[in-house]
Parts: C-alpha cells; structure tokens; sequence
C-alpha cells in the first residue's frame, strides 16, 4: 500500500513537550558547539513526532524556541479550528497544503516544525491503521539498515583515533567525522589509520571552506577521505560542481538543501554525487518518493540526521531500511549519542539497526514520559 490509503484521522489530542538530553561526547560544528540538546516533541493522538530544530539558528535560521512558538501559535490553533472542534479527519499528506493556504510564509519560515507535525500525524494514522511505515514503501524493505558513526572532536587526535577504533569494534561500516579549515589533514590521517580499507570515512565540513580551497578538499581524497559533506557553502551551485568534476571525493550537500525537489536536482546537476536525506526538513513521505527516485536513477543516498532522539531515531531507521538508502545511514546506537535517550533505545548489531527489533506499528518510536 502506499500513504494515500491511509485512513485519515481526527487531532483530538494536541501536545507539545520539552526535553533536554546531554551527548555523551560533544561535537563541535562550524555553526556551533553541540554538547546537550533541547528538544521539541509533538504528540498528536497516539502519534509522535520530533522536531530537529536545533537550539542555535546557525545551521538553517530555524530554532527550537521559534518551531516550538510556530507550532504553539500557528499550526495548532489552525489544526484545533479547522478539524478537532468539527470532528473532520486528515491527512498527513495534506497537512503541507493546508498550512500553505493558510499560512504560506511559515513553509518557509518554520520547515522543521511542520515536519515534526507531519511526523506526528503520520505515525498517528499508521498506528490507528496497525501499520508499520515501511509497509508504505512501493519497493521492498531490505529488512535492516546499515547505521554509520558520528565521532566527536572536542578532544585530542588520540582520543579521535580511539572512537575511531572503537567505531570499528562495533562493526559500523561508516564514520563519519567533522572538518574544517585548519582542522583537517592531521585529524583525517589519525581517523583514517584506524580504520580497515572496507569502512567508509565521510568527513562534514558544514559549508566551512570556500572556493578558494578546492584544491585542498579534492587533495583530502589522497589522505583517505572517501565522501566530503557540504563542503562550500549553502547554494554555492558553481564551487560545488568543480570539485565534483576532479572526480576526485564523493560529494553530498546538507545545509544547502532545502527539499527533496532541490536535492534530486543538485544531483542531476552534478553538484553532488550523493544525497543527504534530511527527514527533520524534508518530512517522512517526500523521502520516501526521493528514494523511490534514487532507486530508479541509480543514484546513492543515505538518511541524515540531526542528534536524534529516539522518537526520531527510530523512524530513521525505518526509512532506511528502504532499498534506495544504499550507504549507512546516521543511526549508530543510541548509547553513542546520549548519556540517556527517552525511548527504548536503539542498537545496532554488527553496523545494522534490524527492522525486527520494532515492536509496534507506525513511524516513530514512542517516548517514555
């Protein structure tokens, strides 16, 4: 089946919920300090959604606090008059157009939180239905999903290496590490010495460098590095295609991706070689039709995320168990992320989080409040 047969449902019940978390190990990003996390949680019924929306705005304009009053304030007033007081059911795959009739501006504004409520009321119609989301993809689920590391870079090369090897022990296929000017070639070789050929080393520039260095990222490749991450800055289309054309590193884009439309076609445009799928922007269904394109074009992909909890981290690893999430995906164990998560958390055996370790229907996982 797909989306569109799912029964629409009444919002009789609206919440919103703040949790803060501690990472076990701090990142730092070219847009700030990661070290604890504020998060926006959205309950719709027996639905749950997460919103991504970090507390700084640095890295897309959007904020907690500002999704947090954007939902409060907008989407549910409008959600409460439009459906709960009249009974009237509705869609996920409606709620976009909806909002955009109404207010077209917080599409824009506010993506994170309209994809946090979309979550909600997807996972709202899937558990009422007793479906479990990847029964909606038009392929088949692979029946796992390949989760790669995040390590964190607040400490010494040894101690980068160390997680590295760690990482391995683990079994994750995929590290991924954080890079920037003047903090690049010396941390890629000590991650690099600790890992077997087979495993991938991804490094996340968060749009530090400028065109200026092409050189220098393509020359990373000679290091070891396998795939760059958003390297240039945001919507830097021309800087981005003449590293991608050195042939050089594998390429994907983040923060300059807006939509599922804009990542496909950054890739048809040769600005990157991967996709970075981003369902804390994107939404649940629209990735799932961008796989269903990556599938059919051959192109590879993998799910990102942004310092899930476990109400996301789950339906990330749903997503990708899909047949287009060909690289691992950011779904590493929960316990490599938070001191403690608010669900039942997620693990990963031998570099894979399996689909059969889910319990329940629907998308999300389910807090433990």
């Amino acid at each position: 089946m797909d989306f569109s047969r799912l029964a629409p449902v009444v919002p009789t019940s609206l919440r919103l919920h703040r949790v803060s978390l501690r990472l076990t190990s701090p990142v730092q990003a070219a847009h700030g300090l990661h070290a604890e996390r504020n998060v926006v949680l959205v309950e719709l019924n027996e639905g749950w959604g997460e919103c991504g929306a970090p507390d700084n705005p640095a890295y897309s304009g959007e904020s907690a606090d500002a999704a947090y009053e954007a939902i409060t304030d907008v989407f549910f007033p409008l959600l409460h008059s439009q459906f709960t007081t009249r009974e009237i059911p509705l869609s996920a795959l409606d709620l976009r157009a909806l909002i955009g009739e109404h207010h077209p501006d917080a599409l824009v504004r506010f993506p994170m939180a309209v994809a946090a409520l979309e979550m909600a009321l997807l996972d709202a119609q899937l558990r009422a239905d007793n479906i479990d989301f990847t029964q909606c993809f038009t392929t088949r689920a692979t029946g796992d999903a390949l989760a790669g590391a995040t390590l964190g870079n607040t400490g010494s090369l040894e101690e980068l290496t160390l997680s590295a090897a760690v990482a391995v022990r683990e079994g994750y296929g995929r590290i991924k590490m954080k890079i920037a000017p003047n903090y690049d070639i010396e941390p890629i070789r000590a991650v690099r010495s600790a890992l077997p050929d087979h495993v991938m080393l991804v490094a996340d520039a968060n749009g530090s460098y400028s065109a200026d260095d092409i050189a220098h990222v393509a020359a990373l490749h000679e290091l070891g590095l396998d795939l760059v991450e958003q390297p240039f800055a945001a919507h830097d289309t021309a800087t981005h295609q003449a590293l991608v054309a050195t042939a050089t590193l594998r390429v994907a884009l983040d923060e300059g991706v807006r939509s599922t439309e804009e990542a496909m076609s950054a890739a048809l445009n040769h600005e990157c070689t991967d996709i970075t799928l981003k369902p804390a922007k994107f939404g649940y269904p629209a990735c799932v039709r961008l796989l269903n394109e990556c599938h059919e074009h051959g192109i590879d992909a993998w799910v990102g995320g942004m310092f899930d909890t476990g109400v996301a981290r789950w339906a990330n690893m749903r997503l990708a168990t899909h047949q287009g999430a060909t690289l691992a995906s950011d779904i590493g164990s929960s316990s490599r992320y938070w001191e403690s998560d608010i669900t039942t958390p997620l693990e990963t055996v031998d570099g894979k989080a399996l689909i059969s370790h889910l319990a329940e229907a629907g998308l999300s996982g389910t807090p433990l409040l």
